[in-house]
C-alpha cells in the first residue's frame, strides 16, 4: 500500500531577508558516500501523468506548464540561457530596467519558432552587475520599493505568460527544446559568471565532489518548472534531500556559537540576536552587532549562507569576529569557542517579565526524533511542569502564551492534534480536495488547561500553524495577538515518485478551511490584536502568499470572523496600565535584545484578565 503524507508548510525562499535560524555547524567526518541517481524523460513525464492524477484542479494550463518547464530547463545549465516568446523581447524594454537588459544574441531552433531563446554576453553581464553591486552598496530597501519590485515582476510575468499564450507553445516546442540541449549540452557546460562568484565569496568546495552535469539535472529542472506553473508549493526533489533536512528539524542539536543573522549580499550582515546562554554570549556578542570579517577575512558583499560556512566549526574551535558596534568607533575583534547548542521543536518557561504567565514556544509541526516523546507529550508536560512551578513560587499561573511566530507549518495530523489539546469540542478544519467528500476534523479530548490561551502570530507563521490558530480564534478559546499569517491555506501530499524510489514529488491535492467555512489561502489569519515585533512599534512590508507568483488564488467568503474578546477593553486598559513601553525603553541597550512583541502581549494579557 502506497503511503501517503499530508504536508501543510511553505518551504519559501524569502529574498528580502534572508535570516539564518543559527551560525551551527554538524560534526564533522562521516560524508556521506556520494549515491548514484538518475532523473530521466520517463520520470519527468511520469511527473506530467501524477499532475493529471493528483494535482487540486483537474483543468490545468498544459501549455503554460509546458512553457515553464522549457524556462527551467534552459536556465538549469552552467551557461544558463532564456527563452522568450519573441514579442515579448521585441519590447522587453517597456518591463525591464536599464540595467537588466543585458547584452547577448538570440538564435531559433527552427526559422519558424515564434520564440527565441537568448544568450547572454556573461562577460558584459559580469561588468554590469558589479557595477550594480558596487552602486547599491549596504543599501536596504523601503517598503514602498520592495513593493514596487513585486509588483513590477508580477506585471512582467502577467505579461510575458500572455505572450506564450499567444503563441501557443506546446509539448511540441517543449519537446524541441530538450532535444537542442541534448544535442548542445557540451556547449553549455562551462559555468559563467565566474567573477560574480569570486565577489560573491564562494568557498572553495573542498569537502563535496560536485556532480557533473548531465541531463539528469536539465529532466529535474524542467519536472520542477512544469510544477512551478502550478503553485508554489508542488515540487519534486531527492528523498535524500528530505530526509537530511528532517533529521536536522528531529535532532535540533548543532554545533557553532548560537546567534541569528540577517543581511548579507550587498546589505550589512547583522547580529539580529544571540541566543541566551550561548557562546557568542559569553564572548561579548551583542543584538546590533554588525559583522564585517571573519577570522581576519573581509566578508563584505558575501551572501549569508557563504558568512555562515565560514563561521561555522566544530565543538571547541574558535572563530574570530570583527564587529563595528554603534556608539564604538573602530572595529573590535571577538574571539567565540563554538560550542554545541540544542534547538528543540518544543520549549517552555516561566515569563520572567510576569510569572504568572507561562510560554510555550512549538518551531514546527514535525514528527519527534527518537527517543523524543511525542509533541502533544511534550506540550502536556510544559503545561504541568509550569502550573507546578508557578505554584511552588506561590504566584500560580494566571494565563498561557502559545508561541506559533516563525512556525511555517508541517504535519496535517498534527496540528489537529495540537489544536484539539485546546479545544474541548467544535470543528477543527475541513479539507477539501476535488471529487471527494469534505473531510471534517472535530475536536475530542479534554483540553490540557483551562488557563486563559494567548496565540502569539506573525507573518511567517503559515499553513498549520494557520489551522491551530484560526480553530482557537473561532471557538473563542483565545485571543490571537501578533501580525497578519502568511495565507497558505493547500495541503500537499509527499510520495515515492512512480518507478524512481530515489524522488520525492510533493503536490497540492486538497484546501484546508476553518471552522467558520473561510479559507485562509491568501488572506491569511488576523489577529484580534495587532502587536508589533518592531523597535519602533511599526509594521513594515511582510512577504507572504499573495506575493508569491502563480499562489492559488483566494476564494471570496463572506463570514466575518468576530472576536470573542472584548478587544476595545482590553485595548484601552493596556494603554491606561501598560508598562512595556517603560520596560523596553530601559532595555534597549541590553546584549540580547528584548522579545518585543513579547513584552507588548503583556499588556494586553493583563488587559484580557482584567478588563470589564
Amino acid at each position: 500500500m502506497k503511503r501517503i503524507v499530508y504536508l501543510l508548510s511553505f518551504f519559501t525562499l524569502l529574498s528580502f531577508a534572508l535570516p539564518v535560524g543559527f551560525i551551527s555547524c554538524e560534526p564533522e567526518a562521516k560524508k556521506a558516500p556520494n549515491r548514484v541517481t538518475n532523473f530521466t524523460y520517463q520520470d519527468f513525464e511520469t511527473v506530467v501523468k501524477s499532475v493529471d492524477k493528483y494535482y487540486i484542479d483537474k483543468n490545468i494550463n498544459k501549455n503554460r506548464a509546458f512553457t515553464d518547464a522549457a524556462s527551467f530547463a534552459v536556465l538549469s545549465m552552467p551557461h544558463p540561457l532564456y527563452i522568450y516568446p519573441e514579442s515579448y523581447f521585441n519590447e522587453r524594454e517597456k518591463y525591464d530596467d536599464k540595467d537588466d537588459l543585458w547584452p547577448g544574441k538570440t538564435f531559433k531552433i527552427s526559422p519558424s519558432d515564434k520564440f527565441v531563446l537568448f544568450d547572454p554576453d556573461y562577460t558584459l553581464v559580469e561588468k554590469i552587475q558589479k557595477e550594480k553591486l558596487k552602486k547599491n552598496e549596504n543599501r536596504k530597501l523601503s517598503d514602498a520599493e520592495v513593493k514596487k519590485l513585486i509588483e513590477k515582476e508580477k506585471l512582467k510575468k502577467s505579461v510575458i505568460a500572455a505572450k506564450w499564450e499567444e503563441i501557443n507553445f506546446s509539448r511540441k516546442e517543449f519537446d524541441r527544446v530538450i532535444s537542442y540541449i541534448q544535442d548542445n549540452l557540451e556547449t553549455y557546460k562551462t559555468p559563467v559568471l565566474k567573477g560574480l562568484v569570486e565577489l560573491d565569496g564562494e568557498l572553495p568546495e573542498e569537502e563535496e565532489e560536485k556532480k557533473e552535469f548531465s541531463m539528469e539535472q536539465v529532466f529535474l529542472a524542467a519536472a520542477n518548472g512544469y510544477l512551478n506553473s502550478l503553485d508554489p508549493h508542488s515540487n519534486v526533489f531527492l528523498k535524500e534531500m528530505w530526509e537530511e533536512s528532517m533529521a536536522k528539524i528531529s535532532d535540533g542539536s548543532f554545533e557553532g556559537i548560537g546567534a541569528i543573522l540577517s543581511g548579507g549580499g550587498s546589505r550589512e550582515v547583522v547580529v539580529e540576536n544571540p541566543l541566551e546562554g550561548s557562546p557568542a554570549v559569553k564572548a561579548g556578542i551583542r543584538s546590533g552587532d554588525t559583522i564585517v570579517a571573519v577570522d581576519g577575512k573581509v566578508i563584505k558583499n558575501l551572501s549569508l549562507d557563504k558568512v555562515v560556512k565560514k563561521i561555522k566549526g566544530p565543538k571547541a574551535t574558535k572563530v574570530v569576529l570583527t564587529i563595528t558596534r554603534k556608539g564604538n568607533t573602530g572595529k573590535t575583534d571577538i574571539e567565540v569557542i563554538r560550542d554545541k547548542i540544542t534547538i528543540k521543536n518544543v520549549t517552555h518557561h516561566i515569563v520572567k517579565e510576569n510569572p504568572q504567565v507561562g510560554y510555550i514556544k512549538l518551531t514546527g509541526f514535525v514528527k519527534p526524533g527518537p527517543g523524543e516523546a511525542p509533541i502533544e507529550t511534550q506540550i502536556t508536560n510544559a503545561v504541568v511542569e509550569m502550573e507546578q512551578e508557578a505554584k511552588d513560587s506561590g504566584k500560580p499561573l494566571k494565563a498561557l502564551i502559545l508561541d506559533l511566530r516563525g512556525n511555517s507549518g508541517g504535519y496535517l495530523d498534527l496540528a489537529i492534534d495540537i489544536a484539539d489539546m485546546f479545544i474541548e469540542k467544535g470543528m477543527i478544519v475541513f479539507t477539501r480536495t476535488p471529487f471527494r467528500s469534505d473531510e471534517e476534523k472535530y475536536a475530542k479530548n479534554k483540553d490540557i488547561t483551562k488557563l486563559p490561551l494567548v496565540v502569539m502570530i506573525n507573518s511567517k507563521s503559515a499553513s498549520a500553524s494557520e489551522i491551530v490558530a484560526s480553530a482557537i480564534q473561532h471557538h473563542g478559546r483565545g485571543i490571537l495577538l501578533g501580525e497578519r499569517t502568511f495565507g497558505k491555506a493547500t495541503v500537499q501530499s509527499l510520495n515515492n515518485l512512480e518507478n524512481n524510489p530515489d524522488y520525492l514529488l510533493k503536490i497540492t491535492n486538497a484546501r484546508y478551511y476553518s471552522p467558520s467555512g473561510k479559507t485562509i489561502q491568501v488572506v491569511g489569519v488576523s489577529p484580534d490584536i495587532e502587536v508589533s515585533e518592531e523597535p519602533d512599534g511599526g509594521f513594515p512590508f511582510r512577504y507572504r502568499e499573495e506575493d508569491m507568483w502563480n499562489h492559488l488564488p483566494l476564494i471570496p467568503h463572506e463570514g466575518v470572523v468576530k472576536s470573542k474578546f472584548n478587544v476595545n477593553a482590553i485595548k484601552e486598559y493596556a494603554k491606561k496600565n501598560g508598562k512595556a513601553d517603560a520596560f523596553l525603553k530601559s532595555h534597549a541597550n541590553d546584549a540580547i535584545k528584548p522579545d518585543y512583541m513579547l513584552i507588548r502581549s503583556l499588556d494586553y494579557i493583563e488587559g484580557m484578565l482584567n478588563a470589564k
